[in-house]
């Protein structure tokens, strides 16, 4: 059959043109008959708005959108969209495992990329989770070894050994705060800065040593 006017103007052409895109949906939204045209427009206008990274208007219509059609699985992965381009990352959540929820049986493809948008939100969170309970560990560190470096540049150099001692306790709780398959990497950057740190510490007392 013919396709319905939203359709139209949602074609590739004016699609490359986002602002136009806009005006053409908003055209067509104040004619539109229905809570089921009115919120496919909704939803073609969220993506256009997502396209600039528009994200409070992207949001605002696909809320729009789900309050027509709260049954629409694309309607609730476009707001899923919106929330994750605000860090509004529980909502995203949410707004994704709800449109799981009502995908169609036969609309494989929706679901597949419902649940691949979940599993970027749930790891996202989980860096964050991580970065928050690494960051004292990290700040810890730096401040140690600043003030170890500046001890050892005065040539005091059993204080700065303990600065240095501190840093890498530092080091080792932050490592225990990460899961095990992600402390891989960071153990070996550990070993590295030990290594180095030490090898500081042992050459400046060499030259110490020399110049007595």
């Amino acid at each position: 059959g013919t396709p319905p006017p939203h359709r139209k103007i949602a074609g590739p052409a004016l699609m490359s043109d986002n602002e136009r895109a806009i005006q053409l949906f908003t055209t067509a939204l104040a004619s539109a008959k229905g809570d089921e045209r009115r919120a496919q427009i909704l939803h073609q206008r969220s993506a256009a708005h997502a396209r600039q990274g528009a994200w409070e208007a992207s949001l605002r219509d696909a809320q729009q959108a789900v309050e027509l059609r709260p049954d629409w699985a694309k309607a609730r992965c476009r707001a899923g969209a919106a929330h994750y381009g605000l860090d509004q990352l529980d909502a995203a959540a949410a707004a994704y495992e709800e449109a799981l929820r009502l995908c169609d049986s036969g609309d494989a493809e929706l679901a597949d990329g419902a649940r691949a948008a979940l599993n970027d939100v749930r790891a996202k969170q989980a860096r964050l989770a991580t970065d928050a309970q690494l960051s004292p560990h990290v700040l810890g560190f730096a401040q140690s070894k600043t003030a170890g470096a500046k001890l050892l540049a005065q040539g005091r150099y059993a204080e700065a050994e303990q600065e240095y001692e501190g840093a890498l306790r530092a080091m080792r709780a932050a490592l225990q705060e990460l899961p095990a398959e992600a402390s891989g990497g960071m153990r070996a950057t550990m070993e590295a800065l030990e290594r180095g740190m030490r090898e500081e510490l042992a050459a400046a007392k060499k030259r110490a040593a020399g110049s007595e």
